[in-house]
């Protein structure tokens, strides 16, 4: 690191959505936005425009077909799947198609007509309120962007930018694509410790991808190509959200040092990961498995000591298409990640998207209901998502149950239900899931009659009153992230309410508590697949209720089982007692903040 500072020292914050730290020298991704010709064209240009934009399509199919045929030296398996899917962005027929149309109707050029497009496209996404859906907006248009560089002949601008980059290189920009962020891993000048975006947020696909590659990220950072220079340096806390530009020497001494205990950590989590997540005193484990969201690539999971699968999200199989998977290759895909776990535990969840709004329009012509894509939500939030959507689209529900079940032939495999609110939610998912042994039986087709059926609890109704529910199922799963947004009423992807949501609200952990006691009460396993399952700080909470099982990004596996492995269940469980007595948010932390400070120094192998 030698380049100067150019700024002087500043905090910023953001939304970690990996983990680890990353100290490094920014480089500032302030590209300006892309000078678009705009022009009008002859009647006999029109054809010519359209075939500019084939071509467009064609190259850079090209450079992602490069990509697809090798696997990036630090990059998993899966991250293909990822750019399988920006591929299909690019070489989606219904936006090529409103492209011609335009080119056409209002005889424009054609990178003119990508950018009314886009702008049209945005309006609709950005009056989505569910947060993961709005994010879809972005991935769209980075495809678009991306034409419109091949169009421009500039190529892919990133690469341009980053060739002079120091070493240790901290980037920070706007926003990164699914293919952006996969070349980075791939261009092995650049050491890459850190991603600071002001864009996304825990749903991106640079949160899912820095999760995926181990590469400390901090998204929705407000300013940060204004605030930042090339050169800062930087340091990067994707364990809390805090950034640190330029910090002083003395604090540079404490941030080296902490970084070289991470890489020493890491070794050590790495050593251990064969290890028991048992208290010291032996009276208590926890089996810890992964929440995934890919079906293949699934070695580095297993290398971080997952035991198994606790949340499969199916719904990036379903994810940006115009045809949604059918009965076999939803089977080939459940079945591949089964066979990849090696009679390891896999819970798959049934399809959970917001609304009808996740697909395309094709998908949804050929697939749902005629009033299904005559509706609009105002909220969806609170619409027709999770299971309520399937519910209204049986065949869809069946198709997807059906191909788990097969898949599911003489292995160890659970459904879950997602954004469960009522019994007779749970009723009708089982009369669906019946009906799927039926018609597999009357087919005699091979699968498993016996699988699991359990719920999400993820929602104050359920939590609240669980007795009935529970009675319904074989098990259940805490979807924390959910509960606390629903508990709170707050939307943790809007930034002016973003500070009221809280996982140490008083209220939250209440719900937490009855919920596991009315399970043991009643022998119901209950997992934790949400947030909080994967952060250390609440290992002891979860410990002291009893909780047998939590599912999280595989990456922080090795940290929470180290601090189990440092407890003992009777602390645990006087530790619960008297969080449970406290009244704030703010007691609740530093109830927390204290505990783990005590255990801190506490040495484990």
């Amino acid at each position: 690191m030698t380049e100067s500072s150019a700024t002087g020292r500043k905090e910023l914050s953001g939304i970690g959505v990996s983990s680890g730290l990353g100290f490094g020298r920014a480089r500032v991704m302030a590209m300006a936005p892309l000078q678009l010709p705009q022009y009008s064209i002859a009647p006999d240009q029109i054809e010519s425009e359209k075939e500019r934009l084939v071509k467009a399509i064609a190259s850079v199919n090209k450079e992602i077909n490069r990509m697809l045929s090798r696997t990036p030296k630090r990059a998993p398996k899966e991250l293909k799947s990822f750019l399988e899917m920006f591929k299909m962005l690019i070489n989606d027929q219904t936006m090529k198609e409103e492209v011609d149309h335009i080119i056409a109707e209002r005889l424009i050029n054609v990178e003119w007509a990508l950018a009314q497009h886009l702008e049209e496209v945005k309006t609709v996404f950005e009056n989505m309120t569910d947060s993961y859906l709005a994010e879809r907006g972005d991935d769209i248009e980075h495809a678009v962007n991306r034409l419109q560089e091949e169009l421009l002949g500039k190529g892919r601008r990133l690469q341009a930018e980053v060739r002079t980059a120091l070493e240790e290189v901290i980037l920070v920009t706007n926003d990164l694509s699914l293919a952006d962020v996969i070349w980075l891993t791939e261009y092995e000048d650049l050491d890459l410790v850190g991603i600071i975006t002001e864009k996304g947020g825990p749903t991106s696909h640079t949160a899912v991808l820095s999760q995926t590659l181990f590469i400390p990220a901090v998204v929705g950072v407000a300013g940060a190509r204004s605030q930042i220079q090339d050169g800062d340096q930087l340091f990067v806390n994707s364990n809390t959200g805090e950034i640190i530009c330029n910090p002083s020497s003395e604090e540079i001494l404490e941030i080296t040092a902490q970084v070289q205990e991470q890489e020493e950590l890491y070794s050590e989590f790495y050593r251990a990961r064969r290890r028991v997540a048992e208290t010291k005193d032996q009276k208590h484990k926890v089996k810890l498995l992964a929440n995934i969201a890919m079906v293949a690539g699934l070695d580095e999971v297993l290398h971080q000591g997952a035991q198994g699968v606790g949340l499969f999200r199916s719904e990036y199989l379903f994810m940006g298409r115009n045809r949604l998977p059918d009965e076999e290759e939803q089977y080939e895909s459940y079945k591949e990640l089964i066979e990849s776990m090696g009679g390891r535990p896999v819970t798959i969840r049934t399809l959970d998207v917001g609304g009808d709004k996740l697909l395309t329009h094709e998908a949804k012509a050929a697939n749902l209901p005629q009033t299904a894509l005559n509706e609009e939500e105002e909220n969806p939030a609170l619409g027709l998502r999770a299971i309520r959507f399937t519910l209204a689209n049986p065949s869809l529900f069946l198709t997807q149950i059906r191909a788990i079940l097969r898949a599911a032939y003489k292995e160890n495999v659970k459904i879950l239900l997602p954004m469960v609110t009522s019994i007779e939610e749970i009723i009708e998912a089982k009369r669906y899931i019946e009906t799927a042994k039926a018609q597999l039986s009357a087919e005699g087709k091979l699968f498993n009659p016996e699988v699991p059926v359990g719920i999400m609890v993820e929602v104050p109704a359920v939590a609240i009153r669980p007795e009935p529910f529970l009675r319904e199922v074989d098990f259940a799963s805490l979807g924390t992230n959910d509960l606390v947004q629903y508990t709170l009423a707050v939307d943790r992807g809007n930034p002016s309410v973003a500070p009221i949501y809280s996982e140490y609200h008083p209220a939250v952990l209440h719900l937490i508590a009855n919920t596991a006691k009315m399970a043991q009460k009643l022998n119901k396993p209950l997992s934790v697949c949400g947030e909080m399952g994967g952060k250390k700080n609440f290992a002891p909470f979860f410990v002291g209720l009893g909780f047998e099982e939590l599912s999280m990004a595989a990456m922080q596996i090795p940290s929470v089982k180290k601090q189990i492995r440092k407890l003992t269940l009777e602390e645990c469980q006087k530790f619960v007692k008297n969080l449970l007595r406290k009244n704030t948010s703010a007691e609740v932390k530093t109830a927390i903040n204290n505990f783990m400070a005590k255990h801190e120094d506490k040495n484990v192998n």
